[in-house]
């Protein structure tokens, strides 16, 4: 029955993946002469003939670089960079040009988008998922718009989860290390008939970096159930929520009067359902629905005198109430239908709908709930005019409420010297849409008096010019990937021109007058009414020009040998759109080197060893103020598998994570620590 189910699996990758041709014929999802991915055009396709580089994390790369957490896999990835804004909260970038939300990366997860509309990006920290369920990785170093929308801005994280047969049987996982972490996994899954199940739940304890008051507790429980309704059709449903108690406070001061230490409570809940149908070897359909939500609370009450910030006058004792309590709630909902056209010609098509509704009422300055809606029709079409050359083009239309009607095309020219060597040609337009925070910030600190409650200082903090246009990014790419060695070693190069335009960011922070009022009418020219506070506003203010080249090798000779390793370069060229020369920081938030190598050697006993070494050229993250690095970093992994009876047994591993510079990460009050983990893991099949 497993074995019919696998081969049930298989038969929709397949599908996919039907050529005229001889070599491409014999290919599958798990052929190992060349990978295939899914990504780059949402057909499947041999790696040497997708229109973008393409980084593979599979299952054997995530055991043998010691990741501990998703976020740490991505420094295996050229040109991406991972840092933490604090020790709790994540931050990945690719490319540069971000801040503490680095808002140019999409990521799916089974298909599901968890690009956040709050402040756009991704939080790391809540995504309810847990490693051990990951099957696959395919990141796409470069912007995606024609296959994702417009947030596919700089690169695209599609993350594949195991089937559920495939986790039939029990396993708990127990890790302990320095600085007080401790996670615990309990993982089963089994299968009744049609139908297989997947439950994993964790909890993590962490005290953060070290002399930082940035401690977390997670709680975590997500599964997935696969039912075989027939053999052409597939339904998959995911269900996921992760509570966070993170502890918090402003950097630098514990005795901050608006960011006083404190624990902020997160929680986020995401239901998926995905249905495939396959008709012959012609088409396949896939309809999938999503409802995300996620609530963040925090609010902040502060007692204080007036003297204490330094007003040459007195409102004598003061309050204040902040709430940066933030919530949305996503619906999202997409068809799309795979076909042969003819026998030299594939496509596919689709079209989505997705509703946000948020609230930010520190942010936003109210409690009201934000609305917008996004609805999108895509296509992507392979052509093979020769055996050499593969053209895909493809296109998305988008509408967004807030930011209008923008299309990203994309045009690529793949020549095949030989079935396992290809040149690429791409060129590209993407688009990041502004979230709604971007087009609505309206903050203001206001501190009402105690003594007269009717007399209140209002100081504002943040705003947005109204119809922010969208980012855009103009992308030309020249690549080449090949295998050698008898298909054991694989080189991927590109080198790229990327011309971003209309960048969001806040203006130079100008001084700006508090507002008093005495029973809501205002007080004209209050005497010493002097406050240190400033005002920055959004606009589309920045352009910017990166040229460089990356390059990926992977190196698997056999089964108990791996060797991975990227390099990634950048240039940059930055301006003002209305011609001013103040470029701020953004220079400087690009990384000019980014490295990363890894090795691992499985022994004949079943004790494995790997090494790994990452770094990251200087960096400072818009708006940070801090800037960071170089880092660099050495990771020595080590574990054995040890048969304890008939389908029993036991892992046991050791990762050391070494600093080998006083690695400053995201601000300079957070320094990267010598770490050392030790993990043991009993597996019932």
């Amino acid at each position: 029955m497993k074995k019919n189910k696998i081969i049930a699996i298989m038969s929709f990758f397949a599908f996919s993946v039907v050529t005229p041709y001889a070599v491409a014929n014999e290919l599958s999802l798990f052929n190992d002469e060349i990978p295939i991915v899914l990504s780059a055009t949402r057909l499947a396709q041999p790696q040497t003939e997708a229109p973008s580089s393409i980084t593979i994390i599979d299952r054997k790369l995530i055991k043998v670089s010691g990741a501990k957490s998703i976020p740490e896999l991505f420094r295996l990835v050229p040109g991406m960079h991972v840092a933490y804004y604090r020790g709790n909260t994540p931050v990945v970038g690719y490319q540069g040009l971000n801040g503490e939300n680095p808002q140019g990366v999409q990521v799916l997860i089974d298909g599901r988008s968890v690009y956040s509309p709050l402040f756009g990006g991704v939080d790391w920290s809540n995504i309810p998922l847990v490693i051990e369920d990951i099957e696959r990785i395919e990141v796409i170093r470069g912007a995606n718009g024609s296959s994702f929308g417009s947030n596919a801005f700089q690169a695209v994280v599609n993350i594949t989860t195991t089937h559920a047969v495939q986790s039939n049987g029990f396993e708990v996982k127990s890790t302990v290390g320095e600085r007080g972490y401790q996670r615990t996994l309990l993982k089963g899954g089994m299968s009744f008939s049609d139908i297989d199940f997947r439950i994993s739940a964790s909890h993590i304890d962490d005290n953060g970096y070290k002399g930082n008051s940035d401690d977390t507790r997670q709680d975590l429980l997500t599964s997935r159930i696969d039912y075989q309704i027939t053999s052409n059709d597939n339904l998959q449903v995911n269900f996921g929520v992760v509570n966070s108690l993170k502890q918090t406070h402003k950097q630098g001061s514990l005795t901050d009067l608006f960011e006083p230490l404190r624990y902020v409570d997160e929680s986020n809940y995401s239901l998926h359902a995905k249905w495939e149908h396959v008709i012959s070897n012609k088409h396949q359909f896939t309809t999938q629905a999503s409802y995300t939500r996620h609530i963040s609370k925090d609010k902040v009450t502060s007692t204080f005198d007036t003297a204490d910030i330094g007003l040459d006058f007195s409102l004598g004792n003061v309050v204040s109430n902040l709430n940066y309590t933030n919530y949305y709630d996503r619906y999202d909902i997409e068809f799309e239908h795979q076909l042969h056209l003819a026998d030299s010609i594939r496509a596919s098509w689709g079209l989505g709908n997705r509703n946000d509704r948020i609230s930010q009422p520190y942010w936003l300055g109210n409690e009201h709930t934000f609305d917008n809606s996004i609805q999108r029709v895509f296509g992507n079409l392979e052509w093979r005019p020769s055996e050499k050359f593969i053209i895909n083009a493809g296109a998305l239309w988008e509408h967004s409420q807030l930011s209008g009607d923008h299309v990203s095309p994309r045009l690529a020219v793949n020549y095949l010297l030989t079935p396992y060597h290809s040149m690429r040609l791409s060129v590209l337009r993407a688009t990041r849409a502004p979230v709604i925070a971007d087009n609505n910030y309206n903050t203001d600190v206001s501190l009402i008096s105690l003594d007269d409650p009717g007399r209140v200082l209002t100081q504002p903090i943040f705003r947005s010019v109204s119809g922010l246009d969208p980012e855009t990014v103009d992308s030309l790419e020249l690549g080449y990937h090949g295998l050698f060695l008898n298909k054991s070693l694989t080189l991927d190069i590109k080198l790229y021109r990327n011309e971003y335009n209309k960048l969001i960011d806040t203006t130079h922070p100008d001084s700006s007058p508090a507002i008093l009022t005495f029973n809501n009418v205002v007080i004209p020219d209050p005497d010493d009414l002097d406050i240190d506070f400033t005002t920055y506003t959004y606009d589309n203010l920045h352009h910017a020009n990166i040229n460089g080249f990356d390059i990926e090798i992977n190196y698997r000779p056999d089964s108990n040998n791996l060797l991975h390793a990227g390099y990634a370069y950048n240039h940059t060229n930055v301006g003002r759109v209305d011609g001013n020369n103040d470029i701020k920081n953004i220079l400087f938030s690009v990384p000019k080197d980014i490295f990363n190598i890894l090795a691992s050697h499985t022994f004949d006993n079943a004790y494995w060893v790997s090494a790994a070494f990452y770094y990251t050229g200087s960096i400072e993250y818009l708006d940070a103020g801090n800037p960071v690095g170089p880092m660099r970093r050495l990771d020595l992994n080590a574990g054995k598998t040890f048969n304890v009876a008939e389908g029993q047994t036991i892992d046991v591993n050791f990762t050391l994570q070494l600093a080998l510079d006083k690695n400053k990460d995201f601000l300079k009050e957070f320094t990267l620590d010598n770490r050392a983990f030790i993990e043991l893991s009993y597996v019932i099949n």
